[in-house]
């Protein structure tokens, strides 16, 4: 079973190009901005920086005279979703690198010390691992860390209040679709992500699915998976799963409802409980 990546995050990676240059001096030459960061252990002279938010999504992009671009996409709970650094010309010869897709947080560390949604300015520190190959480990790598703090432009997002949230033994957990699958030629998963060892999968009929509440195990159609990615073994476990999940919405865009659950590990039988999930969620273009 093979996870199809789609690009709901971040249609504002599309956008962000469309600050103005003047835009982006203002920002630089701003006496409380700041964009610093190292890559490679070599500190970097930032040139210019840009920012945008879109509902709980916000993106940012610095470029460095130097020629290197990190990117971060992350969310207003301070989950970062992905971590790109390249060259700034299609000529350069610096990697196209990315941090971690499986369980980021382990090995990058990123953390919102303010976000004012009045003045529109979001200040983080980083630092962590980017790899050649993401979903490797073991793969080359080149760190980087720093701290920026940066005005960011406010744009409507595309999906008002997008996301899926549950506490996972009371703790608040906070994720995005950020890929999909079709099942067996039957059911359609939506894998909810962020940056911790945690995947959810809302998963319903790929023709005809319905509304309503319906009560779930592993081989129900329409249930939530949950998954755990174990930094051990660098294989995921599929939990057995028992619970409720209610589709409010499902149509040709979205998916919108509800869920709670008990995922039970199936070696050690520890179990975690999954309450108060909510989902509103983009689907892939077909």
């Amino acid at each position: 079973m093979t996870k199809i990546k789609f690009v709901v995050l971040f249609l504002c990676a599309t956008l962000i190009t469309s600050c103005s240059s003047d835009e982006n001096t203002e920002e630089t030459q701003s006496t409380e901005a700041y964009f610093n960061f190292t890559y490679n252990n070599k500190a970097q002279k930032a040139k210019t920086w840009e920012a945008i938010k879109q509902g709980d999504l916000i993106e940012v992009m610095g470029t460095s005279e130097e020629g290197v671009v990190i990117d971060f996409k992350f969310n207003v709970y301070g989950n970062v979703y992905q971590v790109l650094t390249h060259g700034a010309t299609v000529t350069s010869e610096i990697p196209y690198l990315e941090a971690s897709e499986n369980f980021t947080s382990n090995t990058f560390t990123f953390t919102i010390e303010n976000l004012n949604t009045t003045d529109k300015t979001v200040q983080v520190k980083y630092s962590g691992k980017v790899y050649d190959d993401a979903y490797d480990y073991e793969s080359d790598f080149v760190n980087v860390s720093g701290s920026f703090k940066v005005s960011y432009k406010e744009i409507a997002p595309a999906i008002e209040g997008q996301g899926t949230f549950a506490k996972l033994d009371g703790k608040d957990w906070h994720g995005l679709v950020m890929s999909s699958t079709v099942e067996n030629q039957e059911t359609q998963i939506l894998y909810a992500e962020n940056d911790s060892e945690y995947t959810i999968g809302i998963a319903f009929p790929d023709y005809e699915p319905k509304t309503g509440t319906f009560s779930f195990t592993n081989n129900s159609a329409n249930r939530i998976s949950f998954q755990k990615y174990d930094v051990t073994t660098h294989e995921t476990i599929n939990y057995d799963v028992s619970g409720t999940i209610t589709f409010t919405t499902i149509s040709a865009f979205f998916v919108t409802g509800t869920f709670s659950l008990t995922a039970t590990h199936p070696v050690t039988k520890a179990k975690i409980v999954i309450s108060g999930g909510t989902f509103k969620e983009g689907l892939p273009l077909n």
